[in-house]
């Protein structure tokens, strides 16, 4: 019995320590760090498997600019991803869109309240989808 409650207490307390070392500052670092941030595991999710979706360019060394295959012309919404310095941008019509813009956009695309020139349901699905994935992609 003795045998058994030892490697059983050794894991236990092992587990709460780890536990314990955990601060749950999450938020706080992605904070310290800025809206436009980017951490490694949003990174590769949006490269493995969100941008199938768009086609991209490469303007410079450590920058892919995104475009979804569904938007052609108006509104121009991209997502251009700074990787070298961990850093991603939503531009609409040339104007960088700040986080608390994305989400205000994705709630007025989302009830159809929004002041863009859409034509048809297909553009309106992209641009949301173009938002979602660059709001997953700054954890916002």
């Amino acid at each position: 019995m003795r045998t058994l409650l030892y490697p059983l207490l050794s894991g236990i307390s092992l587990s709460l320590l780890l536990l314990a070392s955990c601060d749950g500052r999450t938020q706080d670092r992605r904070a310290e760090r800025g809206a436009t941030y980017v951490s490694d595991p949003d990174h590769l999710f949006f490269m493995n498997t969100r941008s199938r979706d768009y086609r991209s360019v490469t303007p410079e060394e450590g920058t892919d600019v995104f475009y979804h295959d569904d938007l052609d012309g108006s509104p121009s919404l991209l997502i251009r991803n700074n990787w070298l310095q961990d850093r991603a941008e939503l531009v609409l019509d040339g104007r960088v869109v700040t986080t608390e813009e994305a989400r205000r956009l994705r709630n007025a695309v989302g009830s159809q309240r929004d002041s863009l020139d859409l034509s048809t349901d297909t553009e309106r699905e992209a641009v949301a989808e173009v938002i979602a994935d660059y709001l997953r992609l700054v954890g916002g």
